[in-house]
């Protein structure tokens, strides 16, 4: 096996750091994918191959919903694209939409040039979209995804216009603690995360794609000083439920909050405590037109 990044091998099992990691969601957490780290760049590889379209029928965060958390959440997201330039009448795409929050979030606050694409999600798989250049596209943890993030940023630049911006959200290999599986299950997330890119690999991957870095920030989108919407407590609260995905998409069950302190503690003070394991980067498509 080979890193698909910078072409680092898997020189056996004495050698490469590894882990066997149990399933992310309550479905497949009695199965265990092993994730090999690259010795070179440091990013983190699912080793077996696996059905995703088996896996991504039944995928929890499906059931999503755009509540109040959520929409605060995404406030910090198009907080972020305003900065970068984002006008109403920019094209905006969101690759990898999911159930397409995201769009719904941004036509509401009149962005009406605002679409969406996942090949997985039968509402938004019509890759038709992906013909269309955008002023704007945001890819919000999905290249750890891709069989191959190659093709995956080959996509998000052709659809973008040259000059125009993509904005990658992905959790930080290099930060992220293969013998601490409790702690980094959102990161790790298997069978769906199939390779994790270190910053230094995600770097080189946009620039051999014709993409600049603008600018780059470790606070994850879900930071906010509203009382229970921050990253701290929610990676908490998820572990204390079970470290299952599926918890995301059903409601907070507050007795479980008030009976813990340090969960408590974290859904008002959370914010101060990020976790640093994430990380969004602003590209430029450096690409001239015509």
């Amino acid at each position: 096996m080979h890193c698909c990044f910078c072409n680092g091998s898997w020189e056996g099992l004495g050698v490469v750091e590894h882990e066997r990691v149990r399933g992310h969601s309550r479905e497949s957490a009695g199965q265990h994918f092993t994730v090999w780290r690259c010795p070179s760049c440091f990013s983190l590889h699912s080793l077996e191959q696996v059905d995703l379209g088996y896996y991504y029928a039944r995928y929890p965060l499906k059931e999503h919903r755009l509540d109040f958390v959520m929409r605060r959440a995404y406030g910090n997201r198009l907080a972020l694209l305003k900065k970068v330039g984002l006008r109403p009448d920019h094209c905006i795409l969101d690759y990898g939409c999911g159930a397409g929050l995201f769009v719904r979030y941004l036509l509401d606050q009149g962005y009406r040039n605002a679409a969406g694409y996942d090949r997985y999600v039968p509402d938004f798989s019509d890759d038709a979209v992906l013909q269309r250049k955008n002023d704007f596209v945001t890819c919000y943890d999905v290249i750890e995804h891709f069989e191959d993030p190659r093709l995956c940023m080959q996509e998000l630049r052709e659809a973008t216009k040259p000059g125009g911006f993509t904005i990658i959200g992905t959790p930080n290999a290099k930060r992220t603690d293969l013998s601490k599986q409790a702690r980094f299950m959102v990161e790790l997330s298997q069978p769906y995360h199939r390779h994790i890119l270190s910053e230094d690999a995600m770097m080189r991957l946009a620039s051999q794609s014709g993409c600049q870095l603008q600018m780059i920030t470790h606070r994850f989108y879900l930071d906010t000083l509203f009382p229970f919407v921050n990253t701290r407590f929610a990676w908490s609260y998820l572990r204390r439920m079970g470290n299952h995905l599926d918890t995301a998409a059903e409601g907070l069950r507050i007795s479980n909050v008030l009976s813990s302190p340090k969960l408590l503690f974290f859904a008002f003070f959370g914010y101060f405590f990020p976790v640093r394991s994430n990380f969004v980067a602003v590209f430029r498509n450096t690409a001239r037109a015509g």
